[in-house]
């Protein structure tokens, strides 16, 4: 168990740093929690190495109009560097310019953001932008992020992204679950037909996905058992 787990932690970790898992395939044998805090170093090295930067960029954006920074920042920026300065930026100011970008932009933005650090922002957009998003990312493969945001989005938009999503994507989405807490109010909201394909989906995964079911509350177990 802790080295699927240790490789899901991988895959998390590869994502952070931009590499391919192969990469890190000598880290296979550490323990999951080490491999968390590791990811949480490489998270604030990667942060912090142009920080000075970012901020300068960030401050620039606050004089300009919101609707001429979302131009910038499309066509210049790109979307990695804007997920930098997004980090640093007052909530207010970063939501504002959010409602100017493209939802595509915002999707291929939200791959390299943070969720820790854009809690305060995501609260303040609009909750159909913000399933928008979310439903991109799902299309487009990006399980891994949408686990990220699933704790600060709430179970409730989480519940409205996923909508329509199979069985085997939403198992993916819990197995990269940094918080397994949102976990049973997301389950509780589909519906007996969604949650019997997310089962059935777990044969694929062994001992990782039985590792996840321990984790959930005693009514969802049986509500499972029920339907299985």
């Amino acid at each position: 168990m802790t080295a699927l787990t240790s490789a899901l932690e991988i895959t998390k970790l590869a994502h952070e740093m931009h590499v391919d898992e192969s990469e890190l395939a000598f880290l296979a044998t550490t323990s999951p929690d080490d491999l968390r805090d590791l990811r949480g170093i490489v998270s604030h090295a990667m942060f912090s190495r142009h920080e000075s930067r970012v901020k300068g960029l960030a401050a620039v954006s606050k004089k300009l109009p919101a609707a001429v920074t979302a131009k910038i920042t499309e066509i210049a920026m790109g979307p990695m560097l804007s997920a930098r300065v997004a980090a640093v930026m007052d909530p207010a100011d970063a939501a504002k310019l959010a409602g100017h970008l493209k939802p595509e932009f915002l999707a291929e933005l939200s791959v390299h953001l943070d969720p820790s650090r854009v809690g305060a922002i995501i609260a303040k957009l609009d909750r159909a932008l913000v399933v928008d998003v979310g439903r991109r990312l799902l299309a487009d493969g990006h399980v891994l992020t949408l686990a990220r945001f699933t704790g600060v989005v709430g179970p409730e938009t989480s519940l409205q992204v996923m909508d329509g999503a199979t069985g085997p994507e939403i198992l993916q989405v819990a197995l990269f679950l940094d918080d397994t807490s949102v976990l049973d109010p997301i389950l509780a909201g589909l519906s007996d037909e969604t949650l019997a394909e997310v089962v059935a989906a777990t044969g694929d995964h062994g001992e990782a996905a039985d590792a996840l079911l321990a984790t959930l509350s005693e009514d969802s177990r049986a509500r499972i058992a029920s339907l299985t």
